[in-house]
């Protein structure tokens, strides 16, 4: 008899747990999700062996996977593209055949690959799932067997760590410069202190887990993460090139940013939607009279200073001319920071770019004209911004 029923009665964590405890052997197929397509789990005695996604197996896109991991090149795959038409083998053994990249490499890649499909499940909130036993050996294994229970764990521990790295790695778009370089290990005393901390983790605070077992030490994926950040590069490249995943690659990010190895750099324009556009039009009017009110308010105070300074700077127009020039720019400052609180409360986070904010109809062009050659500074990552 098999088992169905909706994910938002019967999560995918109690199903794991259900098949793990009772050692099944079967298929757990989960369709109507979200955001990607239908799920096949296979389990041989409570463990998982293959997982395909939309009835496609693992072979379809392993080989994409190492081309943006950095193990082949796009010759490479072509090449056993044409060679997997004749024989209708398996992109990855037949890589490996051709040399192109050893067996280890391409077991590695169908694992992470399986894990990532796994890991995505528990984001889940509503869907269908159906599990259906079978005898033993009724396919074959596409990955070395892994443990229900250790995805099950490992995806209540992502689960709970993901929203406080969220908090800073939101946008995959963004790009991130290195600033610091990775020192070397501490001295003895360091070293025992980490072994310490990382084995008794399961009782850490997920907030301090996340950021780092010691301050200032980097782990072995924030030094292959860091390696690879050099400003061009956006988080879904980092993600690939690293081959740790999504979530040990972002967790990495957050930790290097947290420890001030990296900053970012900028991020790939986003163009709001034409409906978010319309809705905010009328808080751009009412922004716009403030503004102007800022503006007017700033020149009236500098003209009320004026009469009471005049004998003191007249043979100095210069710095007159700069001091009004920084109120200004003060002044547009703070309405410019008014305006991206706007446009966070509207779109649930702060543009990437300041054009975006003309866009939106919140500021007029004119108050983002650069004041004597010198524009703004500013960099936005989701629910984070640096404006100068």
């Amino acid at each position: 008899m098999a088992l169905e029923g909706a994910l938002s009665d019967f999560g995918i964590a109690e199903i794991l747990q259900l098949i793990s405890s009772q050692n099944k052997t079967g298929i757990l197929a989960v369709s109507d999700l979200t955001d990607m397509g239908d799920v096949h789990v296979y389990f041989s005695s409570g463990r998982i062996i293959r997982c395909d996604v939309d009835g496609r197996g693992l072979q379809d896109d392993i080989g994409e996977l190492l081309l943006l991991g950095g193990l082949i090149d796009r010759a490479q795959l072509d090449q056993a593209r044409k060679v997997q038409k004749k024989t209708l083998g398996r992109i990855g053994d037949i890589l490996q055949e051709r040399g192109a990249v050893p067996q280890e490499a391409v077991v590695a890649a169908r694992d992470l690959q399986t894990r990532e499909r796994l890991y995505r499940l528990f984001q889940q909130q509503t869907g269908r799932y159906r599990f259906e036993a079978k005898p033993p050996n009724f396919t074959r294994p596409t990955i070395n067997p892994i443990s229900a229970e250790t995805v099950l764990m490992e995806g209540l521990r992502m689960a709970d760590e993901w929203p406080l790295i969220r908090t800073r790695i939101n946008n995959y778009d963004a790009v991130f410069r290195a600033v610091r370089e990775a020192g070397a290990e501490g001295n003895d005393a360091d070293q025992l202190e980490a072994l310490i901390d990382d084995a008794f983790s399961e009782f850490v605070d997920p907030a301090v887990k996340a950021g780092g077992a010691v301050a200032g030490k980097l782990g072995a994926a924030e030094r292959r993460v860091l390696e690879l950040v050099d400003g061009r590069r956006d988080i879904h490249r980092l993600i690939a090139r690293s081959r740790l995943g999504e979530f040990e690659t972002c967790k990495a990010l957050y930790n290097l940013l947290q420890e001030g190895y990296i900053e970012p750099v900028r991020a790939v324009k986003r163009r709001a939607q034409p409906s978010q556009r319309k809705s905010a039009r009328w808080r751009g009017v009412a922004l716009k009279v403030a503004v102007n009110g800022v503006l007017l308010a700033g020149i009236v105070g500098l003209a009320l200073v004026l009469p009471g300074q005049r004998s003191a700077l007249e043979d100095n127009a210069a710095q007159l001319a700069t001091e009004a020039q920084l109120r200004l720019r003060a002044n547009r400052m703070a309405s410019v920071a008014t305006a991206l609180e706007v446009f966070r409360l509207e779109r649930g986070a702060y543009p990437e770019r300041l054009d975006e904010l003309v866009e939106a109809e919140l500021v007029d062009p004119t108050l983002l004209v650069p004041l004597g050659g010198v524009g703004f500074n500013y960099v936005g990552i989701g629910v984070d911004y640096v404006l100068q």
